[in-house]
């Protein structure tokens, strides 16, 4: 009996040893874990702060959080240095086991990375910055996403945002609504300049004579537009034309967008945002920017002073981003990983017999020419040879820069995108309408009507001038068309 009882105080004596060491391993393994913790309001995202150590830059969150135009609590930026990969990873794969999905890679360069969650619609859009200037990583902005800007920071509709984006690169002379029409044209045989109309043709007001207007746009029943050194809006329930335009902003404009609840503008002091009013004006950057175009954090524009090449700009990280490496002109999104856009290429004059020139006369030229080889003197030749100018639709990939031509278009062509093609104006059949895949192939015409211009779209229709056909008055059609150019009509007159 004794005997049991000691055999069973020791087996007791050995299990509690036993406990007493896992509580103890355990407790130590515990202050060695990375503390997770969650955004105040945002109860499922992990903070990096608290992750990493870091304490938040509260001048440079106030300053990114100013260029977004949205609430400084929104907007955290921290200072990282070469040891705070492991934190990110850390920080990244919180997030990842908290049902958030990555959409792309975070890369030096400052372009962003969205974390998203279904379930709970938020996110959290993250880039990296180098606030002293010195082209070296040395801070990470995270901007917070609820369920009310989730759409626009993250789940981008890029086949929508393409249809306005391309009419604002060509001009944006017009918006029609389910009723009416809002652009140039001329009231009878008198008037001319900045008008309404219904859709069916009849009550046409004239808003403003003389002016052409640019940047058309229409959000909660007013209209806003570019006329010549101001931006104005249109109350579109007001009749009497004096009383319904209303000037907002003095400037010269070289582009407007109504967005996040904002008038953004640029002109030549950079670009600035406005309440919808045209007061309380902030200058985000300095920047020179043409046809410039805010989609998500950022801001899509063409460069003058980088020979008219195609940037973005981080309204996030503040940082600049060349997207192509040519001139481009026309250029727009049409999906999250690739840009279209028009260059100007001058290639080759091809001969007719080209591709059936044989070896020999490659070696007859080579000796001409003191060549050693029948390929350096093909390339010779090639040096020599006469070029055209052409002007190509081509499409860039915005994760690595590779290029695909897809086809040629007419010099200072349109161009816009509608769901899944490109559509542009070619030199073939005198200057009508065609359209291609956005991932290529070949080109298919939509319109019988010669030199066509300033093609525009809306609600998945074309609409676009015929400088060709003139009415009796000396003027070009305006036509609206379904997209496979089968029914049309003639707006506006």
């Amino acid at each position: 009996m004794k005997q049991k009882l000691f055999v069973l105080l020791a087996a007791l004596i050995a299990l509690t040893i036993a406990l007493t060491a896992c509580q103890t391993g355990g407790k130590n393994e515990g202050e060695n874990d990375q503390k997770i913790a969650s955004y105040s309001g945002y109860s499922n995202i992990p903070d990096f702060g608290d992750v990493s150590g870091k304490e938040a830059d509260a001048k440079l969150g106030e300053a990114a959080a100013a260029r977004l135009g949205v609430d400084p609590e929104t907007v955290k930026v921290y200072p990282v240095d070469e040891n705070s990969a492991a934190f990110i990873e850390t920080w990244e794969q919180e997030l990842k086991t908290r049902g958030f999905t990555k959409s792309a890679d975070m890369e030096a360069g400052g372009n962003t990375v969205t974390w998203y969650s279904d379930d709970r619609k938020i996110g959290v859009v993250t880039g990296y910055m180098d606030t002293d200037l010195r082209d070296s990583v040395d801070a990470l902005a995270v901007m917070l996403v609820d369920k009310a800007s989730a759409e626009q920071y993250v789940n981008i509709d890029y086949e929508t945002a393409q249809e306005s984006w391309s009419n604002a690169n060509n001009g944006g002379s017009f918006y029609i609504d389910d009723k009416k029409i809002y652009g140039y044209g001329f009231v009878g045989n008198a008037a001319e300049g900045f008008l309404s109309k219904n859709t069916d043709s009849s009550s046409a007001i004239m808003l403003v004579e003389d002016e052409s207007p640019k940047f058309v746009q229409e959000v909660d029943k007013t209209v806003y537009a570019y006329l010549p050194g101001r931006i104005v809006a249109v109350d579109t329930k007001e009749k009497d034309p004096e009383v319904a335009v209303t000037t907002l902003i003095d400037t010269k404009a070289e582009s407007l967008q109504y967005y996040n609840e904002r008038l953004y503008y640029t002109n030549s002091d950079g670009l600035f945002y406005s309440e919808p009013d045209g007061t309380e004006a902030v200058n985000v950057t300095g920047k020179v920017m043409k046809k410039a175009w805010l989609l998500g954090d950022k801001v899509y524009y063409k460069d003058p002073e980088d020979n008219g090449t195609e940037h973005v700009y981080s309204l996030l990280t503040g940082a600049d981003t060349r997207v192509t490496e040519e001139t481009v002109y026309s250029f727009f999104l049409g999906s999250k990983n690739y840009g279209y856009y028009i260059a100007k290429r001058d290639v080759p004059v091809k001969a007719e017999d080209e591709e059936t020139a044989d070896e020999e006369t490659a070696t007859e030229a080579a000796e001409e020419a003191g060549e050693d080889t029948a390929e350096e003197a093909t390339e010779a030749a090639a040096e020599s040879e006469e070029t055209e100018t052409v002007w190509m639709l081509i499409r860039v990939s915005l994760k690595d820069g590779e290029l695909t031509e897809l086809t040629t278009v007419r010099e200072g062509t349109s161009l816009v995108g509608i769901n899944g093609k490109v559509y542009y104006v070619s030199d073939e059949h005198e200057g009508q309408i065609y359209c291609i895949s956005k991932s290529g192939g070949t080109a298919k015409r939509v319109t019988r009507d010669k030199d066509c211009r300033k093609l525009m779209t809306f609600h998945d229709m074309l609409l676009y001038y015929d400088y060709d056909d003139e009415t009796e008055d000396g003027l070009e059609h305006i036509y609206i068309s379904t997209t496979d150019g089968f029914m049309k009509s003639d707006i506006l007159y």
